[in-house]
């Protein structure tokens, strides 16, 4: 079977929120962006708007922080997740993960995204096509581990 993830091009986004309204709708079933598994962060003197989302790394950091091992990672789809009975929203996990992917809710209960079963709406929503969901080994432009670029080096 072949794994997917997220791709996403900072510089397509708008900031929109369309993928957050989407997460939003689809997870509690309401119009607001506190329980969403993705946020966008505006990076004032750059003008970019980079969405974060979990990337389903290879070897997650947020694993590897979790001492109650409540997050897991599925080997056949390769999609990270938390096991809601082990987890006692710690946050180490939020500490651990290089993309700040990992979000605290306003309820403080720790969230991430689990990818729609396959079907993520905010990609299906973006209307830049800044956030897909593709093949990790092909992905948008290559493999996964080739997609991430440093935008800021000249």
């Amino acid at each position: 079977m072949s794994q997917k993830t997220f791709f996403i091009r900072a510089d397509s986004c708008t900031g929109c929120g369309m993928c957050q309204l989407a997460c939003s709708l689809v997870k509690v079933k309401e119009a607001g962006t506190g329980r969403s598994r993705i946020f966008i962060e505006r990076l004032v003197m750059d003008g970019l708007m980079v969405p974060h989302i979990c990337l389903n790394c290879k070897s997650p950091a947020c694993i590897k922080a979790c001492r109650r091992k409540a997050i897991v990672k599925d080997q056949a789809t390769g999609w990270v997740s938390i096991d809601r009975e082990r987890c006692n929203n710690c946050t180490l996990c939020v500490a651990a993960c290089p993309f700040g992917a990992v979000i605290v809710a306003p309820d403080n209960e720790v969230l991430m995204c689990d990818v729609c079963g396959g079907n993520p709406k905010c990609a299906e929503m973006c209307p830049t096509g800044a956030l897909r969901f593709a093949e990790r080994d092909r992905g948008v432009a290559g493999p996964a581990e080739k997609a991430a670029e440093n935008i800021f080096k000249g």
